[in-house]
This record gives C-alpha cells, sequence and structure tokens, in this order.
C-alpha cells in the first residue's frame, strides 16, 4: 500500500495496512539542526518516511503598499503579504524561532471604509496555484498524499491584522466593521480553496486556534456567529469544485464545544487533538463514526520531557484506542521544538513502525 492510499484509507475510517504518520508542523530550525548533524540528509520527511507532503499557494507578485498603516517599524522588523508586521524574538539561541511578535497593521481603523480600502494579497489569484496542478500530480506519482495548507483560514488572519483585543471588542461593539473585514477574508478564502480543490489535493488544510487549553476563548454563541458560517463557506467553495476533498481543521486547544458544529460544516479530520487538555479516546468513542484523528502525541509533556519508553507507550495507547477500526493518523501536535531529545523523536518513528501495523 502507498503512503497516499494509507492516509486516504486511514483518514475515511477504513483500515489501512499500517497507521500513517507525519512530523505536523515539521522541525525547528534549531531542531533541524541536530537532524542535519545526526543525519546528514536533508530532509525529515524523506529520511523518516513520513506519509504526507504539504503543499502552499506560490508567493506572490502583488506588491501591495503598507506603509501608511506603520510608524517607526522596528529595524529587525518585516510586513507579511497581509500587511502584518513581524518582530523576530530576541534570543541568544535563536531556540524557538518561530515565535514572533506581531505588529498590528489595522490598530487604528474604525469604519467600513478603512476595511475597504486596506489592501489585502491576491490569495485567490489563479497564477498562485497554477503551480500546483503539477506539483500534487509530481508528489501523488511518488506514492504520498498531499495536503493544500490554509491554515489561519479566517480568525487568526483577522486578530494578527487588527489585535485580538480589538477584534473580539469588534464582534460587541463595532459590528459593522467586524462583519467587512471578516467577509473580505472569507472572499479570498473561498477562491483560495476553490483553486486548491481543482489542483487535485487530497487533504484541504483549514484552521484557527479558537480555544485555550481549558475551553474556548470565545463563547460559543459568538463562534457561530462570526465564525461557523464563514468556515462553512470555505469549505463549500472545495466540495463545489472537488464534492469528495477531505477537510482537515486545525485548532489548538479544547474545541470539544464546538466539534458537533464543525462535523455539520463539513469537516472530516480534526487536528491536533491535543493530549493535555482533551482525551484523544474519549474523542474517538464520541465522534470516531464521524471524524477522523490527526495528531495526538503531545509537545507539551511526552515528547519533549518523556523517555523514549514513554513515546512507545503513548503511540502503543493511541493505536490501541483512537487508531482502534481506522481513522487515526499519528504525529506531534506541534512543531517539533528544540527541548525534545534527538532519542524521542527517533523513538516516535520506530514506535509507530513497530505497533503501528493492522493485522
Amino acid at each position: 500500500m502507498t503512503s497516499r492510499e494509507r492516509v486516504l484509507r486511514a483518514m475515511k475510517r477504513q483500515i489501512p495496512d499500517r497507521v500513517p504518520f507525519d512530523l505536523s508542523w515539521g522541525l525547528t530550525g534549531p531542531m533541524y539542526d541536530i537532524f542535519k548533524e545526526k543525519t546528514g540528509h536533508t530532509s525529515p520527511d524523506e529520511y523518516f518516511g513520513v506519509d504526507t507532503r504539504m503543499l502552499m499557494s506560490a508567493p506572490t507578485t502583488l506588491k501591495n503598499d503598507y506603509s501608511k498603516y506603520f510608524k517607526n517599524l522596528p529595524e529587525k522588523a518585516f510586513i507579511d503579504e497581509w500587511g502584518v508586521g513581524h518582530l523576530p524574538t530576541e534570543s541568544d539561541d535563536k531556540s524557538h524561532s518561530h515565535l514572533e511578535g506581531f505588529i498590528y497593521p489595522m490598530l487604528k481603523l474604525s469604519t467600513v471604509r478603512d476595511v475597504m480600502d486596506y489592501p489585502l494579497p491576491d490569495m485567490d489569484a489563479y497564477y498562485r496555484h497554477e503551480y500546483m496542478t503539477s506539483a500534487v500530480k509530481d508528489i501523488q506519482g511518488k506514492g504520498f498524499a498531499v495536503l493544500g495548507s490554509m491554515a489561519c483560514t479566517i480568525f487568526e488572519v483577522a486578530w494578527y491584522m487588527r489585535s485580538m483585543e480589538l477584534l473580539m471588542m469588534d464582534f460587541i461593539d463595532n459590528q459593522e466593521f467586524a462583519e467587512a473585514f471578516l467577509d473580505r477574508i472569507t472572499e479570498k478564502r473561498e477562491g483560495q480553496a476553490r483553486n486548491m480543490a481543482e489542483s487535485g489535493i487530497d487533504v484541504l488544510m483549514l484552521g484557527d486556534d479558537v480555544a485555550s487549553q481549558r475551553s474556548m476563548i470565545m463563547s460559543v454563541p459568538m463562534w457561530r456567529k462570526w465564525l461557523k458560517g464563514r468556515l462553512a463557506r470555505v469549505i463549500k467553495a472545495a466540495r463545489t469544485v472537488r464534492p469528495d476533498i477531505l477537510i482537515f481543521y486545525h485548532s489548538d486547544g479544547n474545541i470539544l464545544p464546538v466539534v458537533e458544529d464543525l462535523i455539520e460544516v463539513g469537516v472530516d479530520i480534526l487536528n491536533p487533538i491535543q493530549c493535555e487538555c482533551v482525551d484523544p479516546a474519549e474523542l474517538k468513542l464520541k465522534f470516531g463514526d464521524r471524524l477522523s484523528f490527526w495528531g495526538t502525541i503531545g509537545t507539551q509533556t511526552t515528547l519533549p520531557f518523556g523517555t523514549p519508553d514513554d513515546i512507545r507507550n503513548e503511540v502503543k495507547l493511541r493505536m490501541e484506542t483512537v487508531g482502534n477500526g481506522g481513522g487515526l493518523l499519528l504525529g506531534p501536535t506541534h512543531f517539533v521544538e528544540p527541548e525534545v531529545p534527538w532519542e524521542n523523536l527517533v523513538a516516535f518513528v520506530e514506535a509507530v513502525k513497530e505497533f503501528g501495523v493492522y493485522r
């Protein structure tokens, strides 16, 4: 069975030859340096035999001018295509170089006119996805499943521009602004989803972090009012092109209060199943007839602070519970951080291959 066949069978809640696995969002820079030193290789996916490959939209050629939205931008800051300022973390060892400070370009905006004048990137431009068709064919031809990434789909990219505090306040006392703002983002994402579906990807990766480790970071009625319908629009756009495309949804934290809603709008796969705050086995029992699960191996606990035997036991437990009857892709619940001992990363891969076989 090829990796692609394995992933598709598992995510359709069927039983493959063995559980598929990946390395989630990958290795942080320092961890990647350790990988190269230990192995002499440059591709963790190839070296470890990961079953998936992730694709993103091609870089934009659109040059929006966001200069008027910033004053006295720090020297080391840079601006992304959404106009968000990023300030790299100051750290002597650069251990957590993927964590950055945000500089919000929309802090001073207040009217619908301001929203409509703000330049958005051409996420929905077809030229950005043309290359994906050939890339998808190439990757699938090598036997791997292709994930088209549209993470930070609506809510996260919105608060990156506006700030979480102001966006949440907009939901209460500046609703016309919020509606115009989220609708503009959603329209871009609808076009992007259609293009990605047309390219032939196997899984469309959507997601926004909408929960803390205790529960939702907003009330469930607020989430339903502002985000549920817009997520449904993005999923519908993809399925207008490809009715059978698998929909993956990522949110860190405890999102149990909205899992039924996610199923209702068309989500097939839940990620990352953060085991520090939700019980993967409980999720399987409650929703395993309608959802598949991707992740489940804790990057706050077991991977960085456990022993190789702890890793083996966690993989074995996941296979016996969440993996029972299919519906599981094993992986870290987030980036593999530099606190993770090399031996633990190797133990994870070896345990998948030892305990992940369906008999």
